[in-house]
């Protein structure tokens, strides 16, 4: 049902109406005015016999500009309560799916699961590995799906899927397996930074004290010869001065 409010000023007799659905064009059940004369009304029942009749369904008021509201019809829709979990290898983890609300459940005809890594859609099967996997079905618009001895390799999108007789509904959740070593990452991170420092002012000091070293070393030799060379010209001087007398 579609209500078109219009003011009080707007003296309207008469007012056209269609629905549409797709490339279809239906005549309104009803089109009338309330009694307060403040908004027209328009309502087209659908009797739901197959999936096809699902879709968006739109009522449009032949209004200058057109005035049109668009409906949904879809079945119920999965809710999923943790869309991304954490977990670590060797640990025990559980998705849950669910259609409905806490007043409203609706029952889909059964129940899939199955996980994409990127290369393909892998359906879990439980009785294949009961080792591995397992399902909780119960109540019937709940399920759940529980992973033992998570690893690595589970990483992954899991998908819970609604099969209804009129079409399919799911969810999506992300798992992601870690490691024990993984939160110390970036501490072995900073702790390699810090050896790797440390390491290199060691050398670098190291070098520093044994240029000093050879500087001195030089230093005493350039005095030694320098002394050397006065000591010649003291020798020298005093054997000239003995020829002369």
């Amino acid at each position: 049902m579609c209500s078109l409010v219009i003011s009080n000023s707007t003296n309207t007799t008469k007012m056209e109406t269609v629905w549409n659905s797709g490339n279809a064009t239906f005549n309104p059940e009803t089109i009338r005015r309330n009694e307060t004369r403040s908004k027209w009304c328009t309502r087209y029942t659908i009797k739901v016999r197959d999936e096809d009749q699902m879709g968006n369904y739109t009522c449009v008021y032949k209004t200058t500009p057109e005035i049109k509201a668009t409906f949904l019809l879809q079945v119920p829709q999965v809710h999923v309560k943790s869309k991304h979990i954490i977990s670590y290898v060797g640990d025990t983890v559980v998705f849950t799916c669910e259609v409905g609300n806490g007043t409203t459940h609706f029952n889909p005809s059964f129940w899939i699961w199955y996980s994409n890594n990127g290369s393909g859609e892998v359906v879990i099967n439980s009785t294949l590995m009961p080792e591995k996997y397992s399902f909780i079905q119960t109540p019937a618009n709940t399920t759940k799906l529980k992973i033992f001895d998570t690893s690595e390799l589970d990483t992954s999108s899991y998908w819970c899927k609604a099969v209804f007789l009129l079409g399919e509904s799911k969810g999506k959740v992300s798992l992601e397996v870690l490691t024990y070593l993984t939160p110390l990452k970036p501490f072995l991170v900073i702790a390699a930074e810090v050896i790797v420092l440390v390491a290199l002012i060691f050398i670098y000091e190291v070098f520093s004290k044994k240029k000093e070293a050879n500087t001195e070393v030089e230093k005493e030799f350039e005095q030694i010869e320098t002394l050397k060379s006065e000591d010649s010209n003291g020798v020298e001087n005093s054997t000239t001065r003995h020829r002369n007398v």
